[in-house]
């Protein structure tokens, strides 16, 4: 039977059979490609959660007690004075002895820190943290069993050992697992938490004043011994942090390959023994000038700001208008003002909002002020707000 359609209507007939051919494979490729950008969106949430619990959630509650265990150094030099049990009393530390106690662990801290961060390129980051928690929180329990200055020195030097290397050991782990974007607001947050536990110190001193002469031991040393156990029993379950994506047991292989994408390609991998020193990118980092003003103002900022938290227990009792007991809830508003201003000038920050050198200046302009107050003003409801706003420096 011949065909009586015109040429012309069979091309016509094949063109659009042809054009929604196409129209359905786009969009059968395109309802592909969005469930897979959904499918991958939903991934990496579900994963984010995970990971930021491992090492956002562990490693704050670690640095919680880890700030702790040097703060309360400060809040041990008031507690129990009125009943004549105080450490300075109980061990005759002279007011030159007590600095050198208190002043030894900044310089231990100082001499290891460099070396106890690299020494995190040679471990597994899991068995370091082990080592570093480990050492603190046993020579932290020791230091109430010293019963002279120098005792006390051998132990608040290795608890600066000890607890130099972590913060930046913490920062380094991170980069394996976290884009650069990511970092800022996870580190405000690890950091601020610091200043959470250096409010819980002064409640914990507070309590455990009340513990004095409990078994024949001073307030104290009590409170040596009680912040110095939480430390070692984290030690053994930092054995179960994942250490690098590629490696770590707690993800599937394609959960493994699709964190390992995600990151920019110039991220460090774990394992790589063959490159745990790098002269070429120490090279860079001496000739980049930021690194210089960078240092230069942490420096002004440690003199200022740490001197501020080292002495604060006593410069608030000798206020005049509390007691030894309550001045240690005293040493609790500072430090909250301290982590709410710092989460929400890292959000700013974050969010562009202002400028990190404003910031700083600002900050730091208002800081000289109110020293200069704290200074020439003699008013102790004055000197309390100045010494709450230069705590806050410390962020």
């Amino acid at each position: 039977m011949t065909d009586t359609k015109d040429p012309i209507d069979n091309l016509s007939y094949v063109a659009n059979e042809a054009k929604k051919a196409v129209e359905t494979d786009l969009e059968s490729t395109g309802n592909s490609s969005l469930e897979t950008f959904q499918h991958d969106s939903v991934t990496e949430k579900r994963l984010m959660r995970k990971i930021d619990i491992w090492f956002v959630g562990f490693y704050s509650l670690v640095y919680i007690f880890r700030v702790i265990d040097s703060a309360n150094y400060s809040n041990a030099a008031i507690i129990n004075l009125e009943q004549g049990t105080g450490i300075k009393k109980q061990l005759g530390f002279s007011p030159s002895q007590w600095a050198w106690t208190l002043s030894i662990f900044s310089y231990s801290y100082l001499i290891f820190e460099p070396s106890n961060t690299i020494l995190l390129k040679y471990f597994q980051p899991s068995r370091w943290m082990f080592i570093l928690v480990l050492a603190w929180g046993i020579s932290a329990c020791c230091s109430a069993a010293a019963q002279n200055f120098a005792g006390m020195m051998c132990v608040r030097f290795a608890i600066g050992m000890a607890e130099a290397g972590f913060f930046p050991s913490v920062l380094y782990h991170y980069a394996f697992w976290y884009k650069p974007s990511e970092m800022p607001q996870r580190i405000a947050f690890f950091y601020s938490v610091g200043q959470v536990s250096s409010a819980l110190s002064g409640l914990l001193a507070f309590a455990i004043s009340h513990m004095d002469q409990l078994g024949g031991l001073s307030g104290w040393r009590w409170l040596f011994l009680l912040e110095g156990l939480p430390a070692i029993v984290l030690a053994f379950v930092a054995f179960w942090i994942p250490d690098y994506p590629e490696s770590t047991k707690y993800l599937t292989e394609d959960e493994r390959t699709f964190w390992k994408n995600r990151l920019d390609a110039n991220a460090p991998k774990g394992g790589k023994k063959h490159e745990n020193w790098d002269w070429a990118s120490l090279k860079s980092l001496g000739k980049d000038p930021t690194f210089y003003t960078f240092s230069l103002y942490w420096i002004c900022h440690g003199i200022g700001g740490f001197g501020v938290g080292f002495a604060l227990p006593t410069v608030i009792y000798q206020l005049g208008f509390t007691t030894t007991a309550k001045s240690q809830l005293m040493n609790i508003p500072p430090y909250i003002f301290a982590f709410l201003l710092l989460n929400t000038l890292g959000y700013m920050l974050q969010r562009k909002w202002i400028r990190p050198w404003t910031t700083a200046v600002g900050i730091e302009s208002t800081i000289i002020i109110c020293y200069i107050i704290l200074l020439t003003v003699d008013n102790p409801v004055l000197d309390y707000y100045n010494v709450v706003y230069n705590l806050k420096k410390r962020s």
